[in-house]
């Protein structure tokens, strides 16, 4: 009981970590999940945003180009009183343009709309920059002050003179800019190289350490650009999901799926798979039952046997899974396991008697499969004994799939030094005909038989026909299942040589069997009347 209490207890501590886990899982996938969709938006904003802020600005030099245009067209005496008059009034009324101007060729003023934005733009001692347009009688003048909001279009109209148009577009990209990132995020307009005419936000915000996203956006028209940068924790902080309802979600969601996955990982497994983790487990070990002489009770060999001990203890028998490891195919590997683990653990024990004999139980579906006498070698050889010491005892549960190949299996395994025993003869399928055809070195009386031996005639004649016949054959009559005295009397007497059964002990463990064999004084020589075993 205490026992599967603990296991219960297990079980409910697993149950609840696989719960809990899930949940924990699902909140913050779902949580992440959210955070990359919202960067993604994010990223997209302002990727837009660096597009719109170079959209007003090539809006505000198209305009510039406009204006020019229609005050160079009337007439060549740009610099008549009444036009410049009528011109001032125009731009005061367009917020952009500040100040329009007429330049010789040389770029000297010869008038203007409004001098004192001229002389702010032109009162630097080094020359100003020129950028050219894709048009290229159309370029752009920095002011000089960096960031001021002002600079110059200017259009060659001809050889001796040009018109240019100051423009102040500071005003053009507040309006647009969010009001989350206005604290610490940088907006900048270039024009050239770099140089630098309209700048918003925070110097800080370029900085490498604080900038976590850049964009940069280029008229292909005018030598324009525009440069945005957000810091990170102002972008962390931009259109958040609300946290509370995306855990929630996540962690119901978790939990039900983890619900799930406990009630399907706490189910036992079923019959297949918890055999192949028994197998894996090394949970498989093998029984020891003795063969002894009929005359002298002398031990001459054991039959394998399997056993199935699991972790707490419970000893499982044969008949509950050796039918569905015949059935799943896993009586390969378990014999395999079996053979390899049974002659390690009975090498030191049985070194200095060459006359013992080990019989395992073969599957006939495992017998004749290709390759069967290849893997038995080579798990033979490993352990270091050799093959004549071994017998492979061909069980009657199912019949062999190809009798053929089973005839061939045999002669090649006899060649190769093995002993052949056919297991419960005269019952279940291993009859007279499979003696006849399969030519066994040990033919095994069945049981049913011998436990009515001396009471049942039929049964004492079946007993003297196996007997005559393993004479004239050459083979070994071993009886199975003698639990009384009177039944190794009878048998003996009957011409039986060998046996196993409770008389002399059941299937025991390797510790078990290294009492049973020294009180049976198993000697080093062969038994003078068992020339067949020698």
């Amino acid at each position: 009981m205490a026992v599967t209490i603990a296991e219960k207890g297990y079980r409910a501590v697993l149950r609840t970590l696989i719960v809990a886990g899930s949940a924990l899982a699902f909140a913050w996938v779902g949580w992440a999940g959210l955070e990359g969709l919202r960067t993604q938006r994010n990223l997209a904003q302002l990727e837009e945003l660096s597009g719109q802020l170079l959209q007003r600005a090539e809006l505000a030099v198209d305009y510039a180009v406009i204006t020019l245009g229609d005050y160079a067209a009337p007439s060549n005496d740009l610099c008549n009183i009444d036009a410049l008059r009528t011109l001032r009034r125009q731009t005061y009324a367009r917020g952009a343009i500040k100040d329009i101007a007429v330049l010789a060729s040389d770029g000297q003023p010869m008038c203007s709309t409004a001098p004192v934005q001229f002389d702010l733009l032109s009162s630097r001692s080094a020359p100003i920059a020129e950028y050219e347009s894709r048009n290229t009688s159309i370029v752009l003048q920095p002011s000089h002050a960096e960031g001021s909001g002002l600079f110059r279009v200017i259009w060659r109209v001809s050889d001796t003179h040009l018109v240019a148009a100051t423009l102040n577009i500071d005003m053009l990209m507040f309006d647009i800019f969010p009001a989350q990132l206005r604290d610490e995020a940088l907006a900048e307009i270039r024009i050239g190289t770099g140089d630098v005419v309209a700048r918003f936000g925070d110097m800080a915000s370029k900085e490498a350490g604080e900038t976590a996203r850049a964009f940069e956006s280029a008229s292909d028209r005018y030598p324009v650009s525009v440069a945005l940068a957000v810091s990170d924790s102002s972008f962390r902080n931009w259109n958040p999901w609300p946290l509370a309802p995306v855990l929630a979600v996540g962690a119901i969601a978790g939990t039900l799926v983890g619900l799930l996955l406990a009630q399907s990982s706490m189910r036992p497994p079923g019959p297949v798979d918890a055999l192949r983790i028994a197998i894996r487990r090394g949970e498989l070990v093998p029984y020891y039952q003795p063969i002894f002489e009929l005359a002298t009770a002398r031990i001459v060999g054991c039959e394998v046997l399997v056993r199935w001990v699991r972790r707490d203890g419970e000893l499982v028998f044969p008949d509950r899974f050796i039918p569905i490891a015949e059935a799943s195919g896993l009586i390969v590997p378990m014999t395999e396991r079996l053979v390899e683990q049974a002659l390690s653990e009975l090498a030191p024990l049985l070194s200095g008697r060459p006359e013992f004999k080990t019989a395992f139980n073969i599957d006939p579906a495992h017998f004749v499969q290709q390759g069967f006498l290849d893997a038995l070698d080579q798990i033979v050889a490993q352990t270091g004994w050799p093959n004549t010491r071994i017998v492979l005892e061909l069980t009657e549960r199912n019949a062999f799939p190809d009798m053929k190949q089973a005839v061939a299996v045999t002669k090649e395994a006899r060649t190769r030094g093995y002993r052949i025993s056919l297991d419960d003869t005269g019952a279940g399928h291993n009859g007279l005909g499979h003696i006849q055809d399969l030519n066994p070195d040990i033919i095994k009386i069945d049981k049913k038989f011998v436990g009515v031996a001396g009471t049942v005639e039929a049964a004492d004649a079946i007993i003297e026909v196996l007997v005559n016949l393993g004479q004239r054959m050459g083979a070994v009559v071993v009886a199975e299942g003698i639990e009384t005295e009177d039944q190794r009397a009878t048998l003996a007497h009957a011409g039986v040589a060998q046996g196993q059964g409770y008389l002399i002990s059941r299937p025991v463990p390797l510790a078990r069997f290294r009492t049973l064999i020294r009180d049976h004084e198993l000697v080093a020589q062969p038994a003078a009347n068992d020339p067949q075993m020698a």
